[in-house]
């Protein structure tokens, strides 16, 4: 008992370092992101900015199942292996499948995104997917291996080149809401510095890292979880440029809804860190209440803080057409710091291989979506927005 003890302070201890390299990358990349979103706000027309933001969305979808499902599986892969055989066998599924996964994400998200923008802007959002899936190989190898300072530097070196590279596209290049959507791509190519290599092998070692049962289970249950968790982050964003009425105000409740992801950052950064630990013990509740206090910690002040933030200070920061964001802030700010706490608490049942709680998460979307249509129904952009944080409160 007393080195079991030993070992899961161990554990705890290299999780929860690891937990503060990635909210240090989270809070750099949060602050860039802002600042990049911002800056768009006054480069952009109204019109631009909320094909961008819906796009945006789209993106945050995909990438969300992406930087979760096959690194996530290939990390709890790594920490389970017995042997080099098996490690280098869980990479190339690994490669096999984000190239896979990336190729149907671009198809489905560039279908969607031609019913919001045009052909250029759908085919660019469809390649910034692409290449994002395909780094998601080095994500989880660093993941596995608990480098995790390393995958924070390559995070924030991804989110500095990406928007660099949009700034360029929009002021010099004159492409507007493609090009801040293309920088995505580009911004993806940091992390494919670091992609992991394996031992040059036949087409049989391919196939059987392919054919490899376990991992496709583990795989397609992960996915499915978080495609349903980033629900909870996107449709409401995807909604609003989709239902009628004023663009302007769409626009402004995307612009708080994404300043009030700030509590997403902060639980993928905990949930980054503690996932091996999680994976390698069965009984990981002291962990797991480890996790969840750094997340309270530093996700509950953030959300108080946004939703409180007094209008004149937002109206420094925005352009004028953007008022209604100040308001809107005090609901999202809720659905934001919510829908950490579930992308957290799915983490905790997908370590431990247990997929009971899908069937919560579907239920509570539909509810949530329902609440956004009534909410919408009722009293416009502001009561999707009441809608939304009851909802995903409730969830």
């Amino acid at each position: 008992p007393i080195c079991m003890s030993g070992a899961s302070r161990r554990e705890e201890t290299t999780a929860a370092h690891g937990a503060r390299w990635m909210a240090m990358a989270m809070i750099a990349v949060g602050a860039f992101n802002y600042g990049y979103a911002l800056l768009l706000t006054h480069l952009l027309s109204v019109g631009a900015y909320s094909t961008f933001a819906a796009g945006q969305g789209l993106l945050l979808w995909a990438s969300t199942m992406a930087v979760v499902s096959v690194p996530w599986v290939l990390a709890q892969a790594l920490v389970r292996a017995r042997s080099d055989a098996e490690r280098h066998s869980a990479v190339r599924f690994a490669k096999l499948t984000s190239t896979g996964g990336g190729c149907i994400a671009a198809v489905i998200v560039g279908a969607i995104a031609t019913r919001f923008a045009g052909l250029p802007t759908a085919l660019a959002l469809s390649l910034s997917i692409f290449v994002i899936f395909i780094g998601t190989t080095t994500a989880g190898w660093l993941q596995g291996r608990e480098r995790l300072r390393t995958l924070s530097i390559l995070t924030v070196a991804d989110n500095v080149l990406k928007n660099g590279a949009g700034i360029v596209l929009v002021v010099v290049a004159r492409l507007g809401d493609t090009g801040a959507l293309s920088a995505f791509g580009i911004g993806a190519l940091a992390i494919l510095v670091r992609w992991p290599r394996t031992p040059r092998g036949d087409g049989r070692s391919w196939l059987a890292a392919l054919a490899n049962r376990d991992l496709w289970h583990r795989t397609v249950a992960v996915a499915g979880a978080q495609g349903l968790v980033s629900l909870f982050v996107v449709v409401d964003v995807v909604l609003v440029a989709l239902l009628p009425g004023s663009r302007a105000l769409a626009a402004s409740y995307q612009v708080s809804a994404a300043i009030s992801r700030v509590p997403l950052y902060f639980a993928g950064a905990v949930a980054t860190a503690f996932f091996p630990s999680l994976s390698r013990r069965a009984t990981g509740g002291m962990i797991a209440a480890r996790a969840m206090r750094m997340y309270a910690a530093m996700a509950l002040p953030a959300a108080i803080v946004l939703a409180t933030v007094p209008g004149p200070v937002l109206a420094l920061m925005l352009p004028s057409q953007y008022g209604p964001a100040a308001s809107l802030l005090r609901y999202t700010a809720v659905t934001g710091l919510a829908a950490g706490g579930i992308t957290l608490v799915v983490a905790f049942f997908q370590a431990v291989n247990d997929y009971s709680v899908l069937w919560w998460l579907g239920g509570g979307l539909v509810g949530y979506i329902g609440a956004l249509v009534v909410g919408w129904r009722a009293d416009g952009i502001t009561g999707l927005a009441a809608g939304g944080a009851l909802a995903a409160a409730v969830s």
